[in-house]
């Protein structure tokens, strides 16, 4: 009997080490810190009604009193076709430390390399930026695993949801390109199928406007160099009308 209760305390001390480990809520960027309802475990929906690139930023806290070596797994549960996606791993105030494109990210199951696993002392926090760019009416559903030496801490989903308007299919038509992404020096931006050139508007996520130039060409170079390092809004004007809005990296 006494062989019996030491097997049922060590597995109910096993378990405990795998949960009350972290909360998980989604960032808010004015309080800097996590917000609205805990999402261990559940899923994140959200819905778009234009092409191009979404996302979501969320916060995982270590409440389990010790530090923790962390990484991230995204495992994508449905895939919409033409669709790809691409995050960013690291610590708040600098939620971009680390960013992967869709080709890096082409395995699924996908893991961060073990050189990136993201360190977080007691009461601190890391960051998840996942986006997602969207071409066409469709779903796409995703499972992010926090992974601590190999296990599975605890997870959350993210639901994306397009529905494309009458305009938004015609806007199909037009092909806006923007790389590489991330990007150190030089971000190209190409539109195809835009009628006498296009406006080109880049802000921050604070809504600060920090490019804000006009091309008649079907390509522009922007010099981004000078740029502070972060994520960045790329919104593409044909004759006053918003055609696609670009999510990308700038990281020196």
């Amino acid at each position: 009997m006494k062989k019996l209760y030491s097997l049922v305390t060590v597995v109910l001390l096993a378990c405990s080490t795998s949960f009350g480990q972290v909360e998980i809520k989604l960032w808010d960027t004015g309080t800097q810190a996590g917000t609205g309802n805990a999402l261990n475990g559940q899923e994140h929906a959200y819905v778009v009604s234009t092409d191009g690139t979404h996302g979501v930023t969320i916060n995982f806290k270590n409440i389990s009193g010790v530090a923790k070596t962390w990484k991230v797994t995204r495992y994508r549960i449905t895939d919409a076709a033409l669709w790809t996606d691409y995050l960013c791993w690291g610590a708040p105030g600098d939620p971009f430390g680390q960013c992967y494109n869709a080709a890096q990210m082409s395995t699924n199951p996908w893991s961060n390399p073990n050189q990136y696993d993201l360190t977080v002392n007691a009461g601190g926090s890391a960051n998840l930026v996942a986006d997602t760019d969207t071409e066409g009416a469709g779903t796409e559903k995703y499972r992010f695993y926090l992974v601590e030496g190999g296990s599975r801490v605890d997870s959350v989903d993210v639901l994306v949801t397009s529905v494309l308007s009458v305009t938004d299919q015609k806007q199909e038509e037009v092909s806006i390109a923007v790389y590489p992404n991330p990007v150190a020096n030089n971000l190209t931006i190409a539109a195809n199928g835009v009628d006498g050139g296009f406006d080109v508007k880049m802000t921050d996520v604070l809504g600060k406007v920090v490019l804000n130039e006009s091309s008649n060409q079907v390509k522009k170079v922007v010099d981004v160099s000078n740029f502070k390092n972060g994520v960045y809004l790329v919104s593409v004007f044909n004759k006053g009308e918003l055609i696609q809005t670009r999510r990308v990296v700038i990281k020196h």
